[in-house]
């Protein structure tokens, strides 16, 4: 009995110390993994991109540094894991800093759908394939915008006028640049990437008369939404009210002066006088034609009165 426990025992040990040595070799292997450096490291990639955009956000930009010479492929996959874009077939490269850009279109020429996409690397002499973990999101999604109000529909351009721009408030489904189109020209940009606020229009220049107003908005990967028209507002100065007056000599007439000032400035032969908007009296001169004059900020309005003899 004694030479068989003596054999289990040795048996036991063998067993045991393989066991061991087994494992103290994965350790080893394993602490050698931890300290190996990556082949590739100080990635820098870009974040956003919008192949429809004339802008910042058109192309995004790949670097990463190499630490050894290696025969270096470059390919951008969707979020399947399948290549959209080759961006460098396997090509001996240096050791050091590597730059790429991609403009989020397909080998085709086509651009890609919106979605989330990654460089892919292949070291041929390391056998080794990185997929990078900086996701690119690609937008081709057009926002949307919507009128909140717009007031006033009347109003008067010039410091003179108490109401003297429009105010468009709006809101959006995302941070965007609202864009203001008067008659068909971009007349105001809003430079602000926000998701609601008011767009002003102050006028400038513009005479007296109707303008269609129609309100869009970019983001910031330069989608374009769809135009909403926001109907017509008026530029008004000043006017008279009426144009043409028949009294008779002596008598005492009336004009209706609208304007969205303090006040206006009047002429009437060789009469003139300053005074409120609303109702104008004066008395009629003697017989002739006469022609009344009414002026607000450079801008002027003007009537005919013919005055006739009484009897």
């Amino acid at each position: 009995m004694w030479p068989e426990a003596r054999r289990a025992q040795v048996a036991a040990a063998v067993v045991a110390a393989a066991l061991l040595g087994g494992s103290a070799a994965a350790f080893a292997f394993t602490e050698h993994l931890k300290l190996e450096r990556s082949p590739v490291y100080r990635t820098e990639v870009g974040k956003l991109l919008g192949p429809n955009c004339r802008c910042q956000h058109g192309h995004v930009g790949i670097q990463f540094t190499l630490r050894k010479p290696d025969r270096l492929s470059v390919v951008m996959v969707d979020s399947d894991g399948n290549v959209v874009r080759t961006l460098l077939m396997s090509t001996p490269v240096r050791a050091g800093r590597q730059r790429f850009q991609w403009d989020g279109r397909d080998d085709s020429g086509q651009v890609v759908p919106a979605g989330t996409y990654k460089p892919r690397l292949h070291l041929a002499n390391e056998h080794r394939t990185i997929l990078m973990p900086n996701p690119i999101r690609v937008d081709t999604t057009a926002p949307t915008i919507a009128l909140v109000s717009l007031v006033p529909r009347v109003f008067s351009a010039g410091q003179a006028f108490r109401r003297n721009h429009v105010v468009i408030h709006w809101r959006a489904s995302e941070p965007v640049q609202a864009l203001l189109y008067v008659d068909g020209e971009l007349r105001v940009h809003w430079k602000r990437f926000i998701e609601r606020g008011r767009l002003p229009w102050l006028g400038t220049g513009k005479p007296a008369g109707r303008y269609h107003l129609v309100l869009r908005a970019v983001d910031r990967t330069g989608n374009v939404s769809a135009g909403v028209p926001l109907g017509v507002v008026r530029i008004r100065y000043v006017q008279l009210r009426p144009h043409v007056l028949r009294p008779l000599a002596g008598a005492k007439i009336g004009f209706r002066v609208i304007a969205d000032a303090r006040r206006i400035h009047w002429q009437f032969g060789r009469r003139r006088g300053t005074t409120r908007p609303g109702l104008l009296l004066l008395k009629a001169p003697k017989p002739g034609r006469y022609r009344l004059v009414v002026t607000v900020d450079g801008h002027t309005a003007s009537a005919l009165v013919i005055v006739s003899p009484r009897g």
